[in-house]
């Protein structure tokens, strides 16, 4: 299967090294264009994958577009191109949906938001397709987001709020995180940041495995630390105050900012 990357910003570059580190595409396999060919050079140096010189070459040569440009730059790009109705497009763009895809694309679409947590072939790939697609086209469009993540598949409803909990979540956690450690330096300055950094990424991590290996909820592992009256307890019973609000805050920014961005895709829906 020949796949085609279109646009090399941070997850374009992402799914490239993602493919390529997974073996589930050989570079041969791949061709990629970005507009400024610095950054195609520069992975073709370390992976020996093709360039193409225009994205028109792209698509004829793929099986699989994966579409990596800004989410208002999907469409007119789409729109300029003559794509070959075997050829499966995916997005990457939040605010883009199925149907706004299968009006510039005959053959089949799907919708892809994934997580920059997928270069170390680990992380969440949300996705949704059209009804266009083959078996075929479905079986392999899977195995390429199972080599480097675990797929799953959503509504297009629910796609915006699961993206904070996926393709966001490295970025506000290690926001979080770093509250964590300026805090922790702020009462203790004996205690160095990088220091404070370096407990709290081994913490995560084990968490994470701890989490995973023994299949256990978030309740559960919150029963095995909180002691009852100790530190623990009473330190969750502190960020309850404060937390579930800001949390809440957060849904609806996403929810006020993804609505926005739609409008503007059906302005230029409109536009045509």
């Amino acid at each position: 299967m020949n796949i085609g990357i279109i646009g090399l910003g941070s997850i374009g570059q992402m799914l490239v090294k993602a493919f390529c580190k997974s073996g589930a595409a050989a570079p041969e396999k791949l061709m990629v264009f970005n507009r400024t060919q610095e950054k195609a050079e520069q992975l073709q140096a370390e992976y020996k994958l093709a360039i193409g010189k225009t994205a028109q070459e792209v698509c004829d040569h793929s099986d699989v577009v994966f579409v990596c440009t800004k989410p208002l730059d999907i469409l007119p790009l789409l729109r300029e191109l003559t794509i070959p109705a075997r050829t499966h497009v995916v997005s990457v763009a939040a605010g883009v949906s199925i149907a706004d895809l299968e009006g510039v694309h005959t053959g089949a679409v799907s919708k892809v938001i994934p997580t920059v947590t997928s270069q170390e072939l680990r992380g969440v790939s949300l996705y949704a397709c059209s009804q266009r697609l083959t078996p075929e086209q479905r079986e392999h469009f899977l195995t390429l987001l199972s080599s480097i993540s675990v797929p799953q598949e959503i509504s297009e409803q629910a796609i915006e709020t699961a993206t904070i909990l996926t393709s966001s979540a490295p970025g506000l956690i290690a926001g979080i995180l770093e509250s964590f450690a300026q805090a922790a330096v702020r009462k203790t300055p004996e205690l160095s940041i990088d220091l404070a950094r370096h407990m709290l990424v081994e913490t995560m991590l084990g968490t994470a495995m701890l989490l995973q290996k023994e299949q256990l909820g978030f309740d559960q592992l919150i029963e095995r630390v909180a002691t009852k009256g100790g530190i623990t307890e009473e330190g969750l019973r502190v960020l309850d105050k404060t937390l579930p609000a800001g949390f809440d805050e957060l849904f609806a920014m996403t929810e006020s900012k993804h609505d926005r961005l739609k409008q503007l895709v059906q302005q230029q829906n409109s536009a045509q």
